[in-house]
């Protein structure tokens, strides 16, 4: 099994002892100079585009659909066994044109430092909802 990582940048796991919940926040933190336990460097992009397109307005505030107008296939060397992390946005656009597909994740749980601004890594990944 290979993971790939179709986003444009390394996905950073951290280690599952250094982070905790800070409800003050509602985020996941570590310390700044918490190092991960496994970096996946990016294996190339996924490109999706999702258009907001007017629809019929409730109770007068406007309603949008989203409408995908492009989405890039998965790479051809994949195997059935392979993973490939990939964006929200994409996970989105991907089941839109292709239907689901079990070897789609994304990042789970974002890690920032403790002060909420900076992204340090993820808690791990899950799969595509």
């Amino acid at each position: 099994m290979t993971i790939w990582n179709a986003t444009p940048h390394q996905i950073r796991i951290m280690p599952a002892t250094a982070v905790t919940f800070d409800a003050s926040i509602r985020k996941w933190v570590a310390e700044a100079d918490t190092a991960p336990v496994a970096v996946i460097e990016s294996t190339g992009m996924l490109s999706a585009k999702i258009d907001s397109v007017d629809a019929e307005p409730i109770s007068n505030i406007p309603v949008f659909d989203k409408n995908v107008t492009g989405c890039d296939p998965l790479p051809n060397d994949m195997s059935a066994e392979d993973i490939i992390i990939v964006s929200a946005l994409y996970a989105t656009a991907y089941k839109r044109t292709y239907g689901d597909d079990a070897r789609l994740y994304t990042i789970a749980d974002p890690v920032y430092t403790r002060d909420g601004r900076t992204i340090l890594g993820s808690r791990g990944i899950c799969p595509a909802f």
